[in-house]
């Protein structure tokens, strides 16, 4: 569902994959700071994600060749 939603984000704001992805990230840590701990589990579990994959995702959509991924 990760991909579903950086895609829906490229579509909606006209961002290339990476900076979509890394919208969706800066945004799961916001959330993840601000909101109640099992809402943001919810979300997370729902969506397939944590933030450090939401993280990676995006790093490997703009490196491809960059093994390492890093939170």
């Amino acid at each position: 569902m990760m991909d579903e939603l950086v895609a829906a984000v490229a579509r909606a704001c006209s961002l290339p994959p990476e900076q979509a992805a890394l919208a969706v990230t800066a945004m799961l840590r916001f959330f993840t700071a601000r909101l109640p701990s099992a809402l943001v589990g919810e979300l997370h579990a729902r969506l397939g994600s944590t933030v450090a994959h939401a993280h990676a995702h995006a790093s490997a959509r703009s490196n491809p060749f960059d093994s390492k991924h890093t939170p």
